[in-house]
Order: C-alpha cells, then sequence, then structure tokens
C-alpha cells in the first residue's frame, strides 16, 4: 500500500510580514534611496534601488525573497530603514529578516596570497591600465571600490607626494565600510595622473574574473606583509579602512601621522618582495 502523500507545504505562508513593505514603498522608496546613500556606496544603493522598484505586486516581493543575493539584501536594506525610522515594530523587523534568508556558502575562499601568488599575478596582466590598477590595490591594500575612488583622485592629481610615496585622502564613510586614505609609490601615482584614464568598477570586476583575481586575497596579503615588516596593527587597519566609524580628528591625524612613518617600509618591502621579481 502507497504511504499517504504528505500535504504540500505553504512555503510563504511566513511572509505575510512582506504585505507591510510593499505597502510601504511607494509612499516611502524616496525617502529610503536618500538613507541608503548614506548607508551604502552609491553602486550598492544604486543596485538595491533598481531591484525594489522591480517589486510592483506581493508575488513580486515573494520572487525577490527567492532570487539573487542583492534582490534579498535590497529588501532587508528597506525593512532596516523602517526599523529605524520606527515605522515598523522591532516583532515586524525581525520577522521580516526569517522570511528573508541570505544563502549561506561554504565555498569561501579565505586564502591568504604568497609573494609568489602577487608576482604571477602582475605578470599575467599585459593591460597597462589593468596592470598599474593591481598595482595600486597590492600597494594601497584597499578593497577594490574605494581603490577606484582613489584612482580618480590620483588621475586628477589631488595627492600630496613625500619622499618615494605619495597619499590622497578618501574621506569614504557609511556603516559597514570605510576609506580614510590611499597611500602608494610616488612613481604609481605620477603614472596614473599621467595616464589621465578613467576605470570603472565593471572594468575592474571583469579584469578580477577573467584572471581569478581575489582582491580580497591581496588585501588579505597587504595586511599580513604590513605586519611582518613591523606596521602598528591599528595603522594597518586605519589604511585599509578598519578604523572604528566614530573616529574623530584627533585620532584620525595621529593615525596619518603614524602612517607617513611606517609606510615607507612596506613600500620597500613590496618592491624587494614582488617588483624586483616582474
Amino acid at each position: 500500500m502507497n504511504p499517504r502523500p504528505s500535504a504540500p507545504e505553504a512555503p510563504f505562508d511566513d511572509c505575510e510580514p512582506l504585505k507591510r513593505l510593499l505597502w510601504e514603498k511607494e509612499r516611502l522608496l524616496s525617502k529610503w534611496a536618500i538613507w541608503a546613500e548614506k548607508q551604502l556606496t552609491k553602486r550598492v544603493a544604486r543596485a538595491y534601488l533598481n531591484a525594489l522598484k522591480k517589486a510592483q505586486t506581493f508575488n513580486d516581493l515573494l520572487q525577490m525573497r527567492e532570487g539573487s543575493k542583492t534582490q534579498r539584501l535590497a529588501l532587508r536594506s528597506f525593512a532596516k530603514y523602517l526599523y529605524e525610522s520606527r515605522i515598523i515594530t522591532k516583532e515586524e523587523y525581525e520577522a521580516i529578516k526569517r522570511c528573508v534568508k541570505l544563502k549561506r556558502t561554504n565555498n569561501i575562499d579565505t586564502r591568504v596570497y604568497s609573494d609568489e601568488d602577487i608576482t604571477n599575478i602582475l605578470r599575467q596582466l599585459t593591460n597597462k591600465k589593468h596592470h598599474i590598477f593591481l598595482r595600486l590595490v597590492v600597494e594601497s591594500g584597499l578593497r577594490r571600490s574605494h581603490a577606484i575612488s582613489a584612482w580618480g583622485k590620483l588621475r586628477k592629481g589631488e595627492y600630496t607626494t613625500m619622499g618615494e610615496f605619495a597619499y590622497t585622502e578618501l574621506n569614504i564613510r557609511n556603516k559597514t565600510k570605510q576609506a580614510f586614505v590611499c597611500f602608494c609609490s610616488r612613481e604609481l601615482a605620477d603614472a596614473i595622473h599621467e595616464m589621465n584614464e578613467p576605470i570603472s568598477y565593471n572594468i575592474a570586476e571583469n579584469v578580477g574574473k577573467r584572471q581569478r583575481i581575489l582582491y580580497n586575497g591581496i588585501r588579505k596579503w597587504w595586511y599580513t606583509t604590513a605586519l611582518d615588516v613591523g606596521m602598528d596593527s591599528n595603522v594597518a587597519d586605519f589604511l585599509q579602512g578598519r578604523a572604528p566609524t566614530s573616529i574623530g580628528a584627533r585620532h584620525y591625524l595621529d593615525a596619518l601621522r603614524l602612517a607617513k612613518k611606517q609606510y615607507p617600509k612596506l613600500l620597500q618591502a613590496i618592491r624587494e618582495r614582488i617588483y624586483s621579481n616582474l
């Protein structure tokens, strides 16, 4: 005798709270967009806004909660805004987060590149602009998006030189990711300025995909190398944008002063370990 089939699951029974997002979206989406640009990078805020604009019905929201990571994060970001604006309760906010779950992945590459890996990455980049951009990532230790912002300032000549290195102030701050300054060799800053060509996020992303470059792996290599040559961990955190969000003017100036003293050792190590082998 065949077993009795179980009743089909109602996968969206737990998503009633999403209806509140739909009700509020028409009225508050523009206000959320202003809030989001202060919390996120402009690129991410635009991606979330485009995802939310496409949701016109409750069924659209249900598809988003099963969709891409960007769609899920957009829903959760809008819900967070509603909660922080005291439009929905904490209970409603938590219910929405339970409904819009983020997929966990077990295949995150936590590898830290070796000196040889970094050398090989730079060797394989034959396009001059791509090669120079990767050198900026290697020398600065910045996130990809922040290195793009730094490139724009260096291109315009907005940097200060001190001996063999140069730096430009970025002052990119939001609740999750920051960048205060970009340090690199004077030679590299001058090369970017003389080249006078823009670089977009799409170009940087495509370079990474084609060459299988893990930008975060370069960032971890930079931090390990910085500590290895004696850089203070607080200075390394400051240069990579991991300092506290509430960093004050005095802390900023102290960190910048120490960075000017300690960065030359790191730059020398990069030249000896990487560039001498190219």
